[in-house]
C-alpha cells in the first residue's frame, strides 16, 4: 500500500513537472501555415495530450513555424509554391526564422519539419546554436541530400518517401546510416503524403502517422523528463 502511494505522489508531481517542458514545434513545408497544416499540427497535439492522459492546453504546448512573413494565398500546387518559396525565402533564410523563433521559446523543445522544414531544422542544429532540444522528427526533407556533411546535434529521425523523382533515397540511406544521432524510418510513400495540397498526399499514411507521430513524441520526452525528475531532487 505504502509503495502505491508512492508511485501516485511521484506521479502527480511528473505531471506538473511535465507541463512545463512540452513544446511542440511543428515547422512547415514550401506551403506554409495553410489551414491544412494547422489542422495536422493540431490532430497531432491532441492525439498526444490524449495518450500522456493530460488535459487539453495544459500538457501540451503546440508552436507553429511557417516559411513567410505573410502567409501568401493562392498557393495550391507544389510549383507555384516552390517557385514563390525559392524567390521569396530560401533555405537560409528558413533557417535563420527557425533558429528566431526557438530562441524565443523557453523549456525544452521536440520539433517536427515537414520537407523543407525538415531540413532547415538538420541544419540548424548541426550548427548548434540553439539548445533544451530533445529531438526532431523529419519527414521527406529531400535537401538534406546537400547537407549530407553535415549532422544535427539531437537525435533526429528521418522519415523518407519510397522514392525521390531527382535522386536515389537508397542513396542517400547508405550516406546517411552511420550518423550516431540519425535514426531512418523508410516509408511506404511519395513526397508529400502528409500535405492534403500536394499531389502525393496519401489519406491512409496521414491517418497513421496522426497516430505515430504522437506515440514517437511521447517516447522521446519521457525518458528525459524522468532524468530531469530525478537529476531535480538532488
Amino acid at each position: 500500500m505504502l509503495v502505491f502511494s508512492v508511485n501516485v505522489a511521484v506521479l502527480d508531481e511528473l505531471v506538473t513537472y511535465w507541463r512545463a517542458w512540452l513544446n511542440i514545434i511543428f515547422v512547415a513545408d514550401i506551403f506554409g501555415l495553410t489551414d491544412e497544416f494547422k489542422h495536422l499540427c493540431q490532430q497531432v497535439t491532441a492525439n498526444l495530450e490524449q495518450g500522456l492522459g493530460v488535459e487539453k492546453g495544459y500538457g501540451v504546448k503546440c508552436h507553429m513555424v511557417g516559411p513567410y512573413q505573410q502567409q501568401p494565398k493562392g498557393l495550391t500546387c507544389e510549383r507555384d509554391a516552390y517557385q514563390y518559396f525559392t524567390e521569396n525565402v530560401s533555405l537560409e533564410g528558413y533557417v535563420n526564422k527557425l533558429e528566431q523563433k526557438l530562441l524565443a521559446i523557453s523549456g525544452s523543445k521536440l520539433l517536427v519539419g515537414f520537407s523543407v522544414g525538415g531540413s532547415a531544422i538538420w541544419q540548424l542544429y548541426a550548427q548548434g546554436a540553439v539548445k533544451q532540444s530533445l529531438g526532431a522528427i523529419c519527414f521527406y526533407s529531400s535537401q538534406i541530400r546537400h547537407l549530407t556533411r553535415l549532422t544535427p546535434n539531437i537525435a533526429t529521425r528521418l522519415i523518407l518517401p519510397s522514392t525521390e523523382p531527382h535522386f536515389s533515397v537508397a542513396a542517400l540511406r547508405t550516406v546517411l546510416q552511420d550518423k550516431s544521432t540519425v535514426t531512418l524510418e523508410q516509408s511506404e510513400y511519395l513526397h508529400g503524403f502528409m500535405n492534403p495540397l500536394s499531389a502525393n498526399y496519401d489519406g491512409d499514411a496521414y491517418l497513421y502517422y496522426l497516430k505515430r507521430l504522437a506515440d514517437l513524441l511521447s517516447r522521446q520526452y519521457s525518458p528525459h523528463i524522468l532524468e530531469e525528475k530525478i537529476l531535480s531532487e538532488y
